[in-house]
């Protein structure tokens, strides 16, 4: 499969990356060699799924989860004390897109 050098610009502004015309044009051949290196993965799985490895869900049972116990914490003056905070909060910067 071809990549061109549109589709690498279109990541790059996606991932709010900046590179040169040289940079863009060095990435082609490399982004190749990675799609066809999955496609060469998906082609040898591909309708032979005994050779996936099967995941299942371990379920915890009632008698395995452990009580829950009041402990003293931290006051929230120690813990906000190296940041900048609004009433006991954390103050973070507003992101925007």
């Amino acid at each position: 499969m071809a990549i061109s050098e549109k589709e690498i610009k279109t990541l790059a502004r996606l991932a709010r990356l900046e590179f040169s015309e040289e940079e863009t044009k060095k990435f082609v051949p490399e982004f190749e060699e990675i799609i066809n290196f999955a496609d060469s993965i998906n082609q040898q799985v591909e309708g032979d799924t005994a050779s996936i490895r099967e995941v299942t869900t371990r379920i915890a049972t009632w008698d395995e989860l452990r009580e829950d116990e009041v402990k003293p914490s931290l006051p929230s003056e120690k813990i906000t004390s190296n940041v900048h905070s609004d009433n006991g909060y954390f103050a973070v910067r507003r992101v925007v897109k």
